[in-house]
Order: structure tokens, then C-alpha cells, then sequence
């Protein structure tokens, strides 16, 4: 018999009676969708099952909405301008882009959040969250608790903008000064080697020029005694006359020639050394300069402390009972559909559910099956199952092959059999058929 119903309906020909109206318009197909609800089992259930699917689908996607809003603000914080000083600069290009990655962010959690909702069952029944259903809704809980957690912290810093926007600009201008004060540092010690630097090519110039003026002093008492004893000498001598004048002569000339060598030596080095202290003097003066551009970097890296996690850091420390709060909210908000499922008794949905299930399976002829482990816990796995059409599916092909496969062998022993008969009664026929024999070979 022919299968004309689709595979996933639900046959209500039992119990027409109680087909209930299923008014569905955009709000209540999102919601029963966010549930991970089958709408059309939902035409057969009072509106208890319906207003409790409503409130869990209305829970997912309110947490999406959150999702939504926490993600484009943690956006806009880590890549958008967020100033501390003065009023906030709006940049609606990074609004945008902000805006675009909370979409994204908000369809992964909804995501999560479906999948987490419409895999956790409709625990033991009862209403009260026992052990073992909670045991086993345990990883599922964890990534709900997770979610919430991270959901929490964007919408943690909004809420506390102000508090954490001042204890950031102190955080900040400590930051300034621990950087300006270490550039200080640094700038000092160059600058103190640079001067020491300085100060010992200063002493060497002073030195070269000392030893100039000490020849050219030289001289200038030769040149003196010379003078003096061409204006008429010691003891009344006639100007220019005699020994003594030659001599100072001498001497002058000797003292002169020895200044001008000298001069011509230490001189070079004078102005070399002049050269050295003015480098010097423009090396502290870069230094000085260098200085000025590190303070101003230290004020703006100080300024760049100012990254999402720094204020979740801070939100933590400028109130932590509201962090806490905040946090425990969200994780509530985001567990709530879990822990309200493994509270709530079996109704009408639960059931027809798993009675769809039954019939999808029973339809295409599978039966669970379970093996059991070291323990002897049963563990329930799809390749234990038993797939009855299939398996009825596999034989009838297995078996119409084996068929053709006795046919075959069947039909040609028969052909070999007519033919070999053949043969006996009527060689000669077959003889001129035979391939004729090679020629023998030539050496």
C-alpha cells in the first residue's frame, strides 16, 4: 500500500473532536519556532500547552534581544571611538558596522539558545527538578550559564558607564604619569651621559687653549724683554746696541716660531673638539626633543587603556554587588527555560510529541533497540537499532540477485551442455572454425 501522507504529519482522525482553533500569525509562529515546538501537534492541545510554549519561545528570543544589544555595544566599545574626556563622539559608520555584528552575534546565540530549549526534553514529569534530571541536563545548563555570563558584561559597563568612565580617567592619569615618569628616566640618564661627555671634550679645548696661551704668554715676555732692551736697555746701554739685544732677539724669535708651531698643532684639534661639544649640545637638545614627543606618547597610550576588558576590570572593582547581580540576572534569564521544562508535568504536547516520534518510527519500520555497557546501563545508540524495512528492502534486492546469479549459471551449463552434444554428433563442423596452426619457426 502506497504512502500518500507526508512523513512528518500527524494523523488527528482519532480525536477530531478535540482539534482546538490555532490562530498563527507572525508573533505566535516565532514563538512556537523558538520553542522548537511542531505547530501542527499544537492544533490538538488545550492553551495551557500554548501559553507555556509562548512564555519559553518569548524567553529565547528575548535573550537573543539582549544578545542583540550586548553584542553591538561590545562592538562599538572595542573598535568604535570611546573617549573618556568630554562628551562621547557618535560615529554612525562604526554604528553600523556595530549594529551588524550584534545581528550576528544575536542569531548565534538564538541558535544556541533553540538548540539548547528543543534538545532538553520534558524531563521525568513531576514538578520539582529532581537529581537525575538535573544530573543530565548538566551540560546544557553550563553552556546556558556561559552565555549569560558573557551576555552580562557589555550590558554591565553600559549600565555603570559613568562610575567606570571616572575610575578609568584615574586609572588613566596614573598610567601618564608611571610613563612619563619612566621617559623621564631615561631621558636623564642619556642626557647625563651626554654632558659628562660634553664637559670632558670641554676640559680637553681648555686644556689645548691653556697650552696656546701659555706660548703665546711666552712670547709676549720675550717680545716685552725685547722691546725694552731696544728702548735702551739695563744700565743705560744705547738702544738696539749690543749682545743682549741680539740675544733677546734670538729669544723672541725662538718664542714665536714655538707659538706658531704650536698654534698650527693644537689649533686643528681645538676646533675639532669645538665640533664634538657642539654634537653634544645637539644631541641634548634632541633628547630634549625626543622627551617631549614621550610624554606626549605616554599620555596617549595612557588614553588607549580604555579596551572592554579594562572596563569589565573596573566594573568589577567600582561595584561588585552590581556586577554580581547583574550577572546572576542574565543567567537566570538565560537557565530559566531549562529549569522551567524539568519542573513542569506531562501535558498534552509532551505527549503527542513523543507520540509522533513513535509513528515516525513505526512507519518506516525501526525499532529501538539498546545494548548494555560494563555496567549494565542500557546504551541506547542508533546501530542497535532494528531497521526493518531496510532489512526488508536488502533482502528482496539480495535476493532477486541471488536469483539472476542461479539463472545465469543455470542457462549457461545448459548452453554448454546443447553445444558439446552438438559437437559429438557433427565435428567435422566445428573442425573449419579452429584457428589455423602458426608456421614453424626459422633459425
Amino acid at each position: 500500500m502506497t504512502e500518500t501522507r507526508p512523513s512528518n504529519s500527524y494523523d488527528p482522525a482519532p480525536a477530531t473532536e478535540y482539534n482546538y482553533a490555532l490562530n498563527l500569525n507572525w508573533l505566535n509562529r516565532a514563538l512556537y519556532y523558538s520553542a522548537g515546538v511542531d505547530v501542527q501537534l499544537l492544533k490538538h492541545c488545550p492553551s495551557y500547552d500554548r501559553v507555556k510554549l509562548q512564555g519559553i519561545g518569548g524567553t529565547v528570543m528575548a535573550t537573543a534581544a539582549l544578545a542583540f544589544i550586548s553584542g553591538s555595544y561590545a562592538f562599538y566599545t572595542v573598535f568604535g571611538p570611546n573617549p573618556v574626556d568630554g562628551p562621547d563622539e557618535i560615529s554612525f559608520g562604526w554604528m553600523l558596522v556595530a549594529c551588524f555584528f550584534g545581528l550576528v552575534w544575536s542569531a548565534v546565540i538564538y541558535n544556541l539558545d533553540r538548540f539548547i530549549v528543543s534538545t532538553t526534553g520534558h524531563g521525568d514529569g513531576t514538578d520539582t527538578v529532581t537529581l537525575g534530571e538535573f544530573a543530565r541536563a548538566l551540560p546544557r545548563i553550563a553552556m546556558a550559564v556561559l552565555i549569560g555570563i558573557v551576555l552580562s558584561k557589555p550590558l554591565e559597563i553600559r549600565i555603570m558607564k559613568t562610575e567606570i568612565d571616572a575610575a578609568l580617567k584615574s586609572e588613566q592619569q596614573k598610567e601618564a604619569k608611571k610613563l612619563q615618569g619612566k621617559a623621564k628616566e631615561e631621558h636623564e640618564l642619556a642626557v647625563n651621559k651626554l654632558r659628562a661627555s660634553k664637559d670632558d671634550l670641554t676640559k680637553q679645548k681648555e686644556k689645548k687653549a691653556q697650552e696656546i696661551q701659555s706660548f703665546r704668554q711666552e712670547a709676549q715676555r720675550a717680545e716685552d724683554a725685547y722691546k725694552k732692551e731696544m728702548d735702551g736697555g739695563v744700565g743705560g746701554r744705547g738702544r738696539g746696541d749690543g749682545d743682549m739685544a741680539k740675544a733677546k732677539k734670538a729669544l723672541l724669535d725662538k718664542s714665536n716660531a714655538v707659538l706658531e708651531e704650536n698654534t698650527a698643532r693644537l689649533l686643528p684639534e681645538i676646533n675639532e673638539l669645538q665640533t664634538r661639544i657642539k654634537a653634544k649640545e645637539l644631541e641634548i637638545d634632541a633628547e630634549d626633543k625626543k622627551l617631549e614627543v614621550a610624554m606626549k606618547a605616554a599620555d596617549e597610550d595612557a588614553k588607549k587603556l580604555n579596551g572592554l576588558i579594562k572596563r569589565i576590570e573596573i566594573a568589577h572593582t567600582v561595584s561588585p554587588n552590581a556586577s554580581k547581580f547583574l550577572t546572576a540576572m542574565l543567567i537566570f534569564i538565560e537557565i530559566s527555560p531549562l529549569i522551567f521544562k524539568m519542573m513542569l508535568t506531562l501535558s498534552t504536547i509532551d505527549y503527542l510529541t513523543e507520540n509522533q516520534k513513535r509513528l515516525a518510527r513505526a512507519r518506516r519500520g525501526i525499532e529501538v533497540g539498546h545494548v548494555l555497557d560494563a555496567n549494565g546501563e542500557a546504551i541506547v545508540d542508533v546501530k542497535h537499532a532494528k531497521y526493518h524495512e531496510a532489512d526488508l528492502q536488502a533482502t528482496r534486492t539480495v535476493g532477486k540477485l541471488e536469483i539472476d546469479r542461479q539463472l545465469t549459471v543455470q542457462v549457461q551449463e545448459e548452453f554448454t551442455r546443447i553445444v558439446s552434444d552438438d559437437i559429438r554428433k557433427n565435428p567435422g563442423g566445428y573442425v573449419d572454425r579452429l584457428p589455423p596452426a602458426a608456421p614453424p619457426a626459422t633459425s
